[in-house]
This record gives C-alpha cells, structure tokens and sequence, in this order.
C-alpha cells in the first residue's frame, strides 16, 4: 500500500500532471460558466412569461401598481391636489392550488390536480391571493385640512380594505 502511495506522490510531483490538472480545471470551470449563461437566459425568459417573482418580487411588482392606482385615485378627491402614494405589503403572493379527495374506507385522501403543460406537469392553481397591505403613508397637497384627510382616510380604508389606523396622511411641502 505504501508502494501505491509513493508512485502517486511521484506522479504527481512531476510537470506533466501539474500541467494537466490545470488544464482540466479551467476547462470545468469554463464549462460551468458556459452551462450557466446558456440555462440563465431560458429560465429568466421562462420565468417572466409564467409572471412569477424574478430580481423584483410580485409584492414589489404589486405594491408599485396599488400606489399608482391610489394616487390616481386620491388626486381625483376634491382639495388633495398632488399626491405621492407608499404602500407597504407584509408578504408575497400566495397560489392556493385545485385539490381532489378521494374517500377510502378508513380515510379520506387529498391531492392535487395536475395538468400536462407540454412536456411538463403542473398543479393547477385555483387561486392566487395577492399580498396582504401592511400600511399606506399618503403625502398632498391638502393634507393639512381635516376634511380632505377624512375624505382620504374613508377612500384608502374603503378602496383596500384596511383599517384607518394603517393610514397615514401628510402635508406635502
């Protein structure tokens, strides 16, 4: 066993093999960069197409698309004016996916409806929740009058079904 070992040690020791083993290890290396770029660029593609999170979260993608909506809403209220809009979310979307049940004679069994999508298969998503509304701060030009803020509070409560104690509005400077 030691014979083994020392011809190894010889082996390995010599610049042939050091040379070699060099070379393998950049050509890995360049094979996983390679592998990378040419699966990156599908699965991004792929990704966008099915509407799921990417570099920016759906909350995020959510959030930006409430706040634009509100503040169009909220400077067509009487004595707002201009308007900025933040909404924060408290968390993602959530899929809520078909179930079947299948009753046995000792227990009932769930599971989910899967559907062929080509060459894959997919559950089937019954329903998507979007993210809940954490709160909304609200910035205009009326802000300091309390009869334009009751107005914003009921339209913000009313609009997103929030509480008003989540609402917050200010004088825009």
């Amino acid at each position: 066993m030691n014979e083994i070992i020392e011809k190894l040690k010889d082996i390995t020791r010599k610049p042939i093999f050091l040379k070699a083993a060099m070379a393998a290890g950049i050509l890995a290396i360049v094979l996983i960069l390679v592998s990378d770029l040419s699966d990156g660029g599908s699965k991004k593609s792929t990704e966008a197409e099915e509407n799921t999170p990417a570099a920016f979260g759906y909350s995020d993608i959510y959030a930006d698309s409430m706040d634009s909506r509100l503040c169009e809403l909220l400077t067509s209220i009487e004595g707002v004016g201009k308007a900025q809009v933040m909404l924060t979310v408290d968390s993602t979307e959530e899929y809520v996916y078909a179930e079947t049940k299948k009753v046995g004679t000792s227990q009932a069994e769930n599971s989910y409806v899967i559907i062929d999508k080509g060459s894959q298969k997919e559950a089937l998503v019954k329903k998507v929740n979007n993210p809940s509304i954490k709160g909304v701060v609200i910035v205009c030009e009326g802000g300091d009058d309390p009869r334009v803020c009751e107005k914003i509070y009921k339209a913000v409560s009313t609009a997103l079904d929030i509480p008003t104690s989540r609402i917050y509005v200010a004088e825009m400077k």
